[in-house]
């Protein structure tokens, strides 16, 4: 038996506790403007949505399960992409 998705109000949560706001957390993944909001409200951004699941340490599957295919996310989930350079950085 599988888990059911976060709720996005409890990913939202989780971000604007880590980051202290969506703007903040766009900010620091170069994301553009309220592209978190269009995730959290069901709009398929695979980069947007491979950023929030790689902050909170979980998988796209895990906080979007069916709302991507796996051909969607592979060039925002590539070692050489944006967010995995910004991650690594961060570290």
């Amino acid at each position: 038996m599988s888990s059911a998705a976060p709720h996005p109000e409890a990913i939202k949560a989780a971000l604007r506790i880590k980051h202290g706001s969506l703007y903040k957390f766009e900010k620091k993944y170069d994301l553009p403007r309220k592209s978190a909001a269009d995730v959290l409200r069901g709009r398929a951004v695979a980069k947007t949505a491979t950023a929030i699941a790689k902050d909170l340490g979980k998988s796209v599957q895990e906080l979007f399960p069916g709302r991507f295919k796996s051909s969607d996310l592979s060039d925002a989930s590539t070692p050489d992409s944006v967010v995995q350079h910004l991650i690594a950085e961060a570290k």
